[in-house]
C-alpha cells in the first residue's frame, strides 16, 4: 500500500498540551506507512522541535493562536490544493477544517484536546443542532483525548459514531539517579527525610493551585517536615505567591518557575497532585509522573478519574475540596507502603495505557480505518 499522506494543522505559537501530544506522536509514527507534514503559524516555537524529529514544516501567516481566522482559510486551501493530502488532521483549527472541506479532502480529522462544560446555549435547541451540524459536516472523524471530552462533544450535538477516544500518552521521563535527586533537593531547601508533594501545571486558576496551598497549610500543622513544589509559570503566579506569603508558608511551598527538564523534580516527589476543576482532559503531568512510578492525588474533574483509579494508583478527591485533599496528603505521609504499592500500579498503567507508543498506534489504526473506508 502506498504511503498515506497526512497534514497536521496546529495554530499554537507556544508549546502547550496539544503541541506536546503532537510531538509525541511524531516520535512514534511509522514512517513506512505515513508521509507526514505539519502546518504551523509563522514563528511557532513548535517548529524547531518538529524539525528535530525529521518532519517538514509549512508555515502560514494567518491562524496564529486562533481557531477561526478567515484569512487563514485561503492559505490553508492553497496548501491543501498543492499538497493533496489523504488526511488533514487539525488540532483546534476551525479554519483548517473549513478549508479541507472546501478543497474536497475526503478524510478530515479533528482532535478535541480539552474538557470543559459546554455553554448551555450549545446543549439546547437550536444551539446544539447548529453546533452539531458544523462539527459533523466539517469532520469525518473526531479524536477525543478523554471520555469526558467525548461527553462534551456529544452534549453539543456531535454524532458519537464519529468519535474515537484516544487517551493522551507521553514519552517516559528519564530515570534520575539518587545522587541527582539529592542535589536538587538540597538546592531547594528540602531535607532528605521531608515528604514532598508537587504540582506540575501552568499557573492558571482552573488548575486549582490555591486549594493545593490551602491543603498544605492544614497538613503542615500536623506534619511540619513536608514540602510542596509548584512547577511552572502563568497568569496566577503573583496571586499564588501572595497567598503563600499571607499564610507564612514561604519555606514550605516552593515555586520552581518554568523548568525545561521536569524529570528530577518529579523524581524528588513522593506524590504528584492535580487539583484541576477545568480543561483537564488527560493530564500529561500525571502520565509523566506515572512513568517514574509516582502515585497521584487528583481531583474528580474531567479525565482524571480515568487515569487515576481511586485506591489503585492514587487517590481521587472532590474538586475544590481542601479537606479531602489534605486528608489524602496525610494518608500518603503516614503510609509509605501505600505510596510504594500505588507507585508500582502507576508504572504498570503507564506501560500499558498512557505511553506515547500506545497512543500513536491507536491513532495510526484510526487513520487506517478511515482511509480504507474512503478508498472502497
Amino acid at each position: 500500500m502506498k504511503l498515506i499522506k497526512v497534514l497536521h494543522v496546529i495554530s499554537d505559537t507556544n508549546i502547550g498540551g496539544a503541541g506536546t501530544v503532537l510531538i509525541t506522536c511524531l516520535k512514534n509514527f511509522r514512517r513506512d506507512q505515513f508521509d507526514i507534514k505539519v502546518i504551523l503559524p509563522n514563528g511557532s516555537l513548535l517548529r524547531p522541535r518538529i524539525e528535530a524529529e525529521g518532519y517538514p514544516v509549512i508555515e502560514t501567516e494567518g491562524g496564529a493562536d486562533r481557531s477561526f481566522d478567515p484569512k487563514a482559510i485561503r492559505e490553508y486551501r492553497r496548501i491543501f490544493s498543492s499538497e493533496r493530502p489523504d488526511i488533514v488532521h487539525t488540532h483546534a483549527s476551525l479554519s483548517a477544517r473549513i478549508a479541507a472541506l472546501l478543497e474536497g479532502i475526503k478524510i478530515r480529522i479533528y482532535t478535541r484536546h480539552s474538557t470543559f462544560p459546554p455553554k448551555k446555549t450549545l446543549t439546547r435547541f437550536p444551539g446544539r443542532q447548529i453546533c452539531g451540524l458544523v462539527n459533523n459536516t466539517l469532520s469525518t472523524g473526531i479524536v477525543a483525548v478523554s471520555h469526558s471530552a467525548m461527553e462534551n462533544l456529544v452534549d453539543t450535538g456531535v454524532d458519537p459514531d464519529k468519535i474515537t477516544v484516544i487517551i493522551n500518552g507521553t514519552q517516559p521521563l528519564r530515570e534520575v539517579s539518587p545522587d541527582e535527586t539529592a542535589v536538587l533537593k538540597a538546592s531547594l531547601g528540602i531535607a532528605p527525610d521531608d515528604f514532598v508533594a508537587g504540582m506540575s501545571a501552568r499557573l492558571d486558576a482552573v488548575k486549582g493551585h490555591r486549594y493545593f496551598i490551602e491543603a498544605a497549610e492544614s497538613v503542615l500543622q500536623k506534619y511540619p517536615k513536608s514540602k510542596f513544589l509548584i512547577i511552572g509559570t502563568g497568569a496566577e503566579e503573583d496571586a499564588l505567591k501572595r497567598q503563600v506569603a499571607q499564610l507564612s508558608l514561604e519555606g514550605a511551598v516552593i515555586f520552581t518557575g518554568f523548568v525545561t527538564d521536569v524529570a528530577p523534580y518529579i523524581a524528588a516527589m513522593d506524590v504528584i497532585v492535580n487539583c484541576s476543576y477545568g480543561t483537564e482532559a488527560s493530564s500529561m503531568a500525571l502520565a509523566e509522573a506515572m512513568s517514574l512510578s509516582k502515585p497521584a492525588i487528583a481531583s474528580d474533574y474531567g479525565g482524571n478519574p480515568h487515569m487515576i483509579k481511586d485506591e489503585i494508583n492514587g487517590i481521587i478527591t472532590k474538586q475544590k475540596n481542601v479537606k479531602e485533599l489534605a486528608y489524602a496528603l496525610e494518608r500518603m505521609i503516614t503510609n509509605p507502603a501505600l505510596r510504594t504499592e500505588m507507585g508500582r500500579a502507576a508504572r504498570k498503567r503507564f506501560e500499558t495505557e498512557f505511553n506515547g507508543a500506545t497512543m500513536t498506534k491507536k491513532l495510526e489504526q484510526f487513520y487506517l480505518k478511515e482511509y480504507l473506508k474512503k478508498i472502497k
